[in-house]
């Protein structure tokens, strides 16, 4: 196979197909007829197209092994932030790469150019409008002309066997990761304090606001451990006693499990305010803020070992009725303890999707359940799993644990890595097709 002269090498041996949700049909049909001229290809519903080293990882697909990629361009997808990522980041390998034709658009819907995103308007589009075996015959024109390789010597039957894959449901076993994490450890006692003299009100704020802890009375406190902040109120605080929760019912006539969940709560607050998460009062959300990227990512590892990264956060365009209006996201979580009488503890997270206006006030509940459908509507498990376990892992430190106290068996300790159990079977997870608008209405106000 004879390549170009620039940077194309045989590790690039990918066209990978780039589209929004809507245009699954078109995707699927050019995929597998680009396969059956052996072209591989990366398409995420179609895995089985790209070769026996087809990577699982998009941002290695795009980075490492597509040597073009072919944007399906339509009034869907001048409207979702996916594929016009995947655009732009193409468009920036071509540049690197100094191929001009990196990324091949193609009009699928005859699309005039005032509706066609301006990034895109100097290129030279392939249509495929009104016919797609037209647009296939000049894509295929176009594919011979720049040498794409053509790896698939079993195309043809890759094709066809991915025509039969009708089932939903494979006898392969598949690793399912839940968003329950093991509570490795909690501290054994439960000590009381009480103020020696009285501090300044102001002084009482402040340390009460950041010391984990179970109010008695205004001068009397249970917590695990002292305040972390040296001040004048916290020195006149003297510890008077310590109970081992695990072994009473009571403690200080309070319910010893309603006061450990409490704790452990506010010792949670204090790992999230130390990585750097900030909290709205008006909204109550904790939420992982934009820095100086608006497309911050944030670095995670799956069950399987696998690394893989995701956004914390950003800033959309929201259309409706020839008008637009920016928002922002943000990545906010909630946490639920889990115990019976005899189990340890299990921390369920929760991610929700915190939004605001571009000057960062909370968006109203109307308007929020419109931005939120507008983001999410192409979420599904697998992307609701990254960015939870992204979360977790951002609360961490290096040995994949959130920890809250000193180094000793006062230490709050909770695995950042998910319980994770292995079924027997999986789901062709390929298949989804768009989610539907009805469901996705009604789920929206519970997920706020």
């Amino acid at each position: 196979m004879v390549y170009p002269a620039n940077d194309i090498t045989p590790q690039r041996d990918l066209l990978f197909i780039s589209y929004a949700t809507e245009q699954s049909a078109l995707a699927d049909w050019l995929a597998r007829r680009l396969a059956a001229e052996g072209y591989a290809v990366w398409q995420d519903r179609l895995k089985m197209l790209g070769g026996e080293n087809w990577p699982n990882d998009i941002d290695k697909a795009i980075n490492e092994r597509t040597f073009r990629m072919i944007a399906l361009l339509s009034r869907a997808s001048m409207q979702k932030a996916n594929p016009q990522g995947e655009w732009l980041k193409g468009r920036a390998i071509g540049n690197r790469l100094g191929i001009e034709d990196f990324v091949i658009p193609l009009n699928t819907e005859g699309l005039p150019p005032h509706e066609i995103t301006w990034n895109y308007q100097p290129i030279t589009y392939i249509p495929f409008w009104p016919s797609w075996a037209d647009g296939l015959a000049a894509l295929l024109s176009k594919l011979e002309s720049i040498n794409a390789p053509r790896t698939l010597s079993d195309g043809r039957q890759l094709a066809g066997r991915s025509m039969a894959q009708t089932t939903t449901v494979l006898a392969e076993p598949e690793l399912v990761a839940s968003n329950c994490f093991e509570v490795l450890q909690v501290p054994r006692f439960v000590r009381l304090y009480e103020l020696a003299r009285a501090g300044s009100a102001k002084h009482l704020a402040n340390v009460r606001h950041s010391w984990p802890h179970w109010a008695i009375s205004p001068s009397r406190f249970l917590a695990f451990g002292p305040p972390l902040s040296d001040s004048q109120w916290t020195r006149s605080l003297r510890e008077v006693g310590e109970v081992d929760w695990g072994s009473t019912r009571l403690v200080d006539g309070f319910e010893t499990l309603n006061v450990v969940k409490s704790l452990i709560h506010r010792c949670l607050e204090g790992v999230m305010e130390s990585r750097g998460m900030k909290f709205n009062h008006m909204a109550k959300r904790w939420y992982l803020p934009m820095k100086e990227s608006r497309n911050p990512r944030l670095r995670f590892t799956l069950p399987n070992g696998q690394k893989s990264s995701v956004s914390s956060g950003g800033e959309r365009t929201f259309w409706s009725s020839g008008y637009s209006e920016k928002y922002r996201y943000y990545l906010s979580p909630s946490f639920s303890l889990l115990r019976d009488q005899i189990d340890p503890f299990v921390l369920m997270l929760r991610t929700h999707i915190y939004l605001t206006d571009v000057h960062g006030r909370p968006l109203e509940r109307q308007k929020a359940i419109s931005r939120r459908k507008h983001l999410c509507k192409d979420w599904f498990n697998e992307q609701w799993t990254a960015r939870t376990l992204a979360m977790a892992q951002s609360l961490a430190d290096d040995d994949t644990s959130l920890r809250y106290g000193p180094s000793s068996e006062q230490q709050l300790v909770i695995s950042a890595i998910p319980i994770s159990l292995e079924a027997s079977k999986r789901l062709l997870d390929e298949l989804a097709d768009q989610p539907d608008d009805y469901l996705m209405g009604r789920d929206d106000d519970q997920q706020m």
